[in-house]
């Protein structure tokens, strides 16, 4: 990965954080280097939200402090989705990147948006028809299919940091599956903590 000619990255993270995980994933599948700033979101110590507001105004953004922060360069980007979209966007162009371009980018957007407009509770009718979906694609797909075509893509790197968080249907049998698989990468392996927020 050393022949890759790109800005340096910057991921400011908190590792029980399931948005932020969602860049860090996209971050290691892509095989782009990065480097993880964590920060201390809870007090003062370390690097604090003070300290990421600057980093947010520093890139023109309006300081809100929260997580997940990337910089690549002097671009500064938050909101996980859009990191993970832009991360994508960079693994397409950088020579010998992985590619998260999924093969159905409007399924991927589906699943995205359902995953992005969740209620902030543990079980919700929202919750089960997403679950249920993904369940369906990934029958439909087979074994080593991913959520948005045969390959990992921004749809996987999106939903994996909440399905690992919540209690799959007992006849998921696909997506329970796929969760295991998903388990032996290191791309997610990597970034799964013990201790994590199960929404934010």
């Amino acid at each position: 990965m050393s022949s890759l000619t790109v800005p340096p990255i910057t991921l400011y993270t908190h590792t029980a954080c399931p948005f932020a995980q969602r860049v860090a994933i996209a971050l290691e599948a892509t095989g782009l280097p990065f480097s993880k700033v964590e920060v201390n979101l809870y007090g003062r110590g370390g690097f604090d939200k003070s300290q990421l507001r600057r980093v947010e105004s520093d890139g023109g953004l309006r300081p809100k402090g929260y997580i997940p922060v990337m910089a690549i360069g002097d671009e500064v980007i938050r909101e996980s989705s859009t990191c993970v979209e832009r991360v994508a966007a960079l693994s397409a162009t950088a020579p010998g990147a992985v590619s998260l371009e999924p093969e159905d980018p409007q399924l991927a957007r589906e699943l995205i948006r359902l995953c992005d407009t969740l209620p902030k509770a543990p079980q919700s009718a929202a919750l089960d028809q997403l679950l249920r979906k993904a369940d369906a694609v990934l029958a439909a797909r087979g074994e080593a299919g991913y959520l948005a075509g045969s390959a990992f893509s921004v749809a996987d790197a999106c939903l994996l940091p909440f399905l690992q968080r919540v209690d799959l249907p007992t006849d998921a049998a696909a997506l329970r599956g796929y969760l295991a698989r998903a388990h032996a990468m290191p791309a997610f392996s990597r970034t799964v903590v013990d201790s994590w927020w199960w929404w934010w």
